[in-house]
């Protein structure tokens, strides 16, 4: 089976803080709040494990190596057919920042390896050692909560959620980890260079795989750090444009106008308008010069509170260099990257 498709098909799920799911569940009560969309499509691994049973591989840290500049690398070669090229390495190597937290819980110690920071998302690997690992299951913790501050979307109504899936076991039987966490703002998006604060909590370490599910380690690993958001480089701003697409309801088609379109190397966001547009069937798709197709791997849409328009972020399953970025696809429509 072609890996391409077996990312698509992993590739699905969301987890979001309870915060942000009891406004969602809360949306039909209040109609002076703005709608919301999420169309996410975890970008993380959780189609390793798929992939691992389908290709048969022995060792997995053969395969994604110990960074998340390795695991780039893999889903690159894996959707691509090709190698990553020097440029979109060094930039996935600007975007990185080294954490190197570590809490030991019960002889299990977790490790925030590293972080890959865009203006409005990022990934995190995490690597987890101690515990029994086997390469026929899969690795999870139980719960998981974020705390951030600023927190981006507290004070405006805006939207976020996170992936975080089981990768496999590096070539020392450790397991990796990797999530990404993107958000919208119901006043668009708001640049802010200040550091990021992060307080990320994780809650029972499990093993899992179909049926199977067994408790590993109980306990709680609690960690503080803090993201750099100062050398994230300026996005690139495009024309306005119209696009055709289904209503919600899926009877008509109406024509929408997409403004404050601006592309960055980890995902594209634009102001929209009708709202009642059924954007979250929509897919984004950045084509480099080479003809190397990016699609988008999900995003999140709140409701402007000014008006009928909604904003979206949609993100690159992996950073890209705009350097060889030719064209943005948004449905059938191709606008061009100057």
């Amino acid at each position: 089976m072609d890996e391409y498709k077996v990312y698509e098909r992993a590739f699905a799920g969301v987890e979001a803080p309870a915060r942000l799911k009891e406004q969602i569940m809360r949306m039909g009560e209040e109609k002076t709040k703005p709608p919301h969309f999420v169309r996410r499509l975890s970008t993380v691994a959780a189609a390793a494990v798929l992939l691992l049973f389908l290709l048969g591989c022995a060792v997995v840290g053969t395969v994604y190596g110990q960074s998340i500049q390795s695991w780039f690398a893999h889903y690159w070669q894996a959707v691509n057919h090709q190698a990553m090229s020097e440029g979109q390495a060094a930039m996935i190597d600007h975007l990185t920042q080294e954490i190197n937290l570590s809490q030991t819980v019960d002889g299990v110690t977790v490790t925030v390896d590293s972080a890959t920071v865009g203006d409005d998302n990022f990934f995190l690997l995490l690597r987890v050692e101690g515990g029994d690992f086997s390469k026929r299951w899969g690795y999870r913790f139980e719960d998981m909560t974020m705390e951030f501050s600023p927190d981006p979307t507290e004070a405006d109504d805006g939207l976020g959620g996170y992936g975080f899936q089981y990768q496999g076991l590096d070539g020392d039987g450790a397991a990796l980890m990797l999530m990404d966490m993107g958000y919208a703002s119901s006043q668009g998006f708001q640049a802010d260079t200040s550091p990021l604060e992060v307080t990320l909590t994780l809650t029972d370490l499990v093993e899992s795989g179909g049926s199977h599910e067994k408790l590993l380690t109980q306990g709680t690993w609690s960690f503080a750090f803090t993201l750099d958001r100062s050398q994230i480089p300026a996005p690139v701003s495009l024309p306005d444009t119209t696009i055709e697409v289904m209503d919600q309801s899926r009877e008509f088609i109406v024509s929408v106008a997409v403004t404050n379109l601006q592309v960055t190397n980890t995902g594209v966001r634009f102001q929209y308008g009708p709202s009642r547009a059924a954007m979250d069937e929509l897919r984004v798709t950045l084509i480099l010069e080479d003809g190397t197709e990016i699609r988008d791997g999900g995003g999140f849409g709140t409701g402007m509170e000014d008006g009928d328009d909604m904003f979206v972020s949609y993100q690159w399953p992996v950073p890209v260099d705009l350097e060889v970025a030719a064209t943005l696809r948004i449905g059938d429509v191709e606008i061009p990257i100057p």
